[in-house]
């Protein structure tokens, strides 16, 4: 697997906050807004947009940063928690768009904690369910 992103630059529908998880915007699907716990996410915020009609760039598949709502083991799926963070996907049918993958820090890897920015791998726009 290659560090390469690929993300789509969208239009936002309301302020959205850099690395976190964005979905359709519900009123309006031309549009993203921020996700909120177990929403299906289209992907990942790479930078903050300030409000209606503002561009935001979204991660849709491959490498992304992202804040995590509580510490998280390494390669464990994720799924969008409180405020559009990364948590641990343990809801049974929960939207899954990727898992945690930690850089090696001298051959070792170590879980990401609870208000951290980790690195996760997007398994692609459509994600999956657990």
């Amino acid at each position: 697997m290659s560090d390469k992103t690929n993300s789509v630059l969208a239009i936002a529908a309301s302020a959205i906050t850099a690395y976190r998880f964005v979905k359709l915007d519900t009123g309006d699907a031309t549009k993203v807004a921020q996700a909120t716990a177990t929403d299906l996410a289209l992907g990942v915020a790479l930078a903050a947009s300030a409000a209606d009609g503002s561009e935001a760039l979204v991660a849709i598949d491959g490498y992304a940063l992202v804040d995590f709502a509580e510490e998280v083991q390494p390669y464990t799926e994720v799924e969008v928690g409180t405020d559009g963070k990364a948590a641990s996907a343990a809801t049974v049918g929960a939207f899954i768009p990727g898992y945690y993958c930690p850089e090696p820090v001298d051959g070792a890897v170590s879980a990401v904690a609870a208000g951290a920015r980790g690195r996760i791998v997007l398994y692609n726009y459509k994600g999956r369910t657990s």
